[in-house]
């Protein structure tokens, strides 16, 4: 058996792993990356750390909520995703290679645009937002690739790109409209906070760089502050949340020691057991035989 827990990536901090995305400007307002896919790759769940503008320059690609909704582009749209959000992606290569710009807006660079915008509600509520295909949209982003691809880009022109991206878009799809999106992007922030952060996630392997990104804040602020609201490091209260779910599949289920170890994260029965007793004084068949003994 193997574990069930999902897997989960990060956007952007995850991408650069993948050898099929390639990063062309960055600075500390953004970035622009670039992704070219030649295979299949299915139900790949992810949350965004920023806010998401993603581009098809060729292919088509399906984004699937959690909620059971689902949003499809093709070659020339682009959707705005808003962060912490849950999203699943999905993308066959029958229909041909899969070519998108993927731009990654900093909390920062929006609130400085949205001065700009004049407007925006931010108790809107956030969700993806989809801008049809153009000619101007087309010769933008065909021309950052074609640009800047092979250039070293100091962060002065990385933001002003990006900022130009926000306008054009203000310019095709209505300032308003864009500004709302934006808008209800930065009213996530109250999700981001370091209980919420924690809570949204407990069944992924996030590492704590994961959780501080998905946050806005640096990975020791984020210990800091996770500790002064939970009195444990992430590590150890996840190992807790863990072991409790353990504890109530051992008393709920029949389900064997070794696969309950395993669902815990714990690829060593022995580890499992150690670990169980420590936290609750117990092995875990000693905790089952407890808890039926209890019932009868």
């Amino acid at each position: 058996m193997t574990r069930t827990q999902n897997k989960l990536i990060v956007i952007p901090e995850a991408l650069a792993a993948f050898s099929f995305t390639r990063e062309i400007l960055s600075s500390r307002h953004g970035r622009l990356m670039h992704k070219i896919l030649h295979a299949d790759l299915r139900e790949l769940e992810f949350v965004c750390s920023e806010v998401c503008v993603c581009y098809l320059l060729k292919g088509r690609e399906r984004f699937f909520e959690a909620g059971g909704g689902w949003t499809e582009i093709q070659a020339g749209e682009l959707i705005i995703i808003p962060p912490n959000v849950r999203l699943q992606s999905d993308f066959r290569c029958q229909d041909g290679p899969l070519e998108a710009m993927m731009i990654f807006l900093s909390p920062v660079l929006v609130s400085e645009v949205m001065a700009r915008l004049r407007g925006g509600q931010e108790d809107a509520p956030a969700g993806l937002e989809t801008i049809p295909a153009s000619q101007n949209l087309a010769a933008f982003m065909s021309g950052l690739v074609a640009v800047y691809d092979s250039l070293q880009v100091d962060a002065g022109i990385a933001r002003l790109k990006l900022v130009e991206l926000i306008m054009l878009l203000a310019l095709l799809h209505g300032r308003s409209r864009v500004a709302n999106t934006l808008a209800s992007s930065l009213s996530t922030r109250h999700r981001r906070s370091v209980a919420h952060v924690a809570k949204a996630f407990p069944d992924h392997d996030l590492r704590t760089a994961d959780l501080a990104a998905l946050s806005g804040r640096s990975v020791p602020t984020f210990n800091r502050e996770f500790r002064r609201v939970f009195g444990v490091s992430p590590a150890k209260w996840r190992k807790q949340r863990r072991l409790e779910q353990a504890k109530k599949m051992l008393e709920s289920t029949n389900d064997a020691v070794t696969s309950i170890g395993l669902e815990a994260g714990y690829e060593s029965a022995s580890n499992f057991i150690s670990a169980f007793k420590k936290e609750f004084g117990l092995t875990p068949g000693q905790f089952r035989a407890a808890a039926s003994a209890a019932e009868h």
